[in-house]
């Protein structure tokens, strides 16, 4: 993303990403389970014969992330948004569910260790994230705070564990969809992390807080909690 050291709400642009993760979840899902006929027609989408636990379980884990990614945008995340920035994660977050969903709403195969597991490294993925911006936020608003560096609760363990967590929540999805594009995905998701989303995070940070980040740079893993 394209870090603004500047605070705006950003409230058109924040509601533009937030719908695409549910506008490629729900056209998924309409096309897999053809509750949407005409919609299916317009497309020239063949009913498939997924599994429906499986359409329900994707169904329910990407409400979940985007009731989180959302409250992510309008609460935890105060710097200002550009269009073009808010473009780019819309178009990508709607290809990304919306292949995720069909992939695993056309699976026939009943739910079985591979989907469990899944589902458990989804909701651990998504806590971490979550609760590591949850902490950072109260923390902030705390005035003693203001102008410091966060490096406490889960950040202790991991400068970006915030983008860990969602790593490992789009692995979780991966699994469930059994699709080795999905899979790619969710790789290529870590590699945008790595290579250019947290590159230009730090230097924001490096810009903002001069010597603490030095000093916990050092100190801290930068991505995997006691590994990297």
């Amino acid at each position: 993303m394209i870090f603004l050291n500047k605070h705006s709400p950003s409230i058109p642009a924040k509601v533009f990403m937030s719908i695409g993760v549910i506008a490629g979840t729900l056209t998924a899902t309409a096309l897999t389970t053809g509750y949407s006929e005409w919609f299916m027609d317009v497309l020239s989408f063949e009913k498939v014969e997924g599994n429906i636990y499986r359409q329900i379980i994707m169904l329910i884990c990407c409400f979940i992330y985007s009731v989180r990614f959302t409250m992510g945008l309008f609460i935890f995340m105060q710097r200002k948004i550009s269009w073009i920035e808010a473009a780019l994660v819309t178009i990508l977050f709607f290809m990304m569910f919306y292949f995720f969903c069909i992939s695993a709403g056309s699976r026939p195969d009943s739910i079985g260790i591979i989907d469990i597991f899944g589902i458990f490294i989804f909701l651990f993925g998504s806590t971490i994230n979550s609760l590591a911006d949850y902490q950072r936020f109260s923390w902030k608003r705390i005035t003693e705070n203001k102008g410091r560096l966060y490096t406490s609760g889960l950040f202790k363990y991991s400068m970006h564990i915030n983008y860990f967590g969602d790593a490992i929540a789009y692995f979780g999805l991966a699994l469930i969809t059994y699709n080795i594009g999905c899979l790619c995905i969710s790789m290529g998701m870590v590699v945008y992390f790595i290579t250019f989303e947290i590159p230009r995070l730090d230097e924001h940070l490096n810009k903002k807080y001069k010597h603490e980040f030095t000093e916990y740079s050092r100190s801290t893993k930068k991505f995997v909690p006691f590994i990297y």
